[in-house]
């Protein structure tokens, strides 16, 4: 049920001086090569988003290397995050944002190919580190939710999600802010939302869903994404744990309980 992230071209025509300025400089071969062909710079996982690592032949000579593009990326992201904070993702060019984070638009550009480009590898990041807890998710039986109901002790797995949600928070709050991207919400809750509402189905409604039931999991899988989101407005005040207890706790409240997490007084 993912839906794919379409990047529109931000609306400001900055990025062009960024690419003149690319023009000039023989190091940004590549990127000419891309602007020269338009189709090469839309792919839904874009090329330039594995890890440096990952693609690094063996050899101890490479290692300098690649600590110094794992550092330009990580100063390239805590960059872009302080821009959007201040202007939306769509506010600033490659060359506000290197120079932001202190780096020549080179170095941008061994990389990425524009801003939509870097976007969606820094999307692609968070979902990579959320698709892990997608099987044990789904594998999780109604036992283990009984369980919790009797010694109100969260699955493992609940309460690492919400620490991986915190690792993340800073970007997330961005992306799903108003002036975020509305395709990356829906995305994030058509995926990870909806396999933990699934997760608590009996499997006879998952195998054959009805359209009660599809609409079932989008009412909740909706609540969830909102949960998610409140408690990074509200900068994560509760711990890991005690959000998986809420979380848990508000999916099987009934009509007349009182609304307060199970365990608590």
């Amino acid at each position: 049920m993912g839906i794919d992230v379409v990047r529109a071209k931000p609306a400001k025509l900055r990025e062009s001086r960024g690419r003149q300025a690319s023009a000039a400089n023989p190091t940004s071969t590549a990127h000419r090569a891309s602007a020269a062909n338009p189709t090469s710079a839309t792919r839904t996982a874009p090329a330039s988003c594995p890890a440096p690592e990952a693609r690094t032949a063996p050899g101890a000579a490479q290692e300098p290397e690649d600590r110094r593009a794992l550092r330009s990326k990580r100063m390239l992201r805590e960059a872009f995050c302080a821009l959007a904070e201040e202007q939306g993702i769509d506010g600033f060019s490659v060359g506000d944002l290197t120079e932001r984070a202190d780096l020549n638009r080179s170095t941008f550009y061994a990389h990425y190919s524009d801003i939509p480009d870097f976007l969606a590898c820094l999307e692609e990041e968070i979902v990579a580190s959320l698709a892990r807890f997608r099987p044990s998710l789904q594998a999780l039986s109604l036992s283990e939710y009984i369980s919790f109901k009797t010694h109100h002790r969260p699955p493992g797995i609940a309460v690492e999600l919400f620490s991986t949600l915190r690792e993340q928070s800073l970007l997330l709050r961005i992306l799903l802010s108003p002036r975020g991207d509305a395709a990356f919400a829906a995305r994030l809750r058509d995926q990870l939302c909806a396999d933990l509402i699934r997760s608590v189905l009996h499997a006879k409604y998952t195998r054959s869903p009805t359209p009660f039931v599809e609409y079932y999991i989008a009412y909740y899988s909706s609540a969830l994404l909102g949960l998610i989101h409140r408690w990074l407005e509200r900068d994560m005040r509760e711990s890991d744990e005690e959000m998986a207890r809420i979380m848990l706790s508000i999916m099987f409240l009934r009509p007349g309980d009182p609304i307060r997490p199970q365990g608590s007084l």
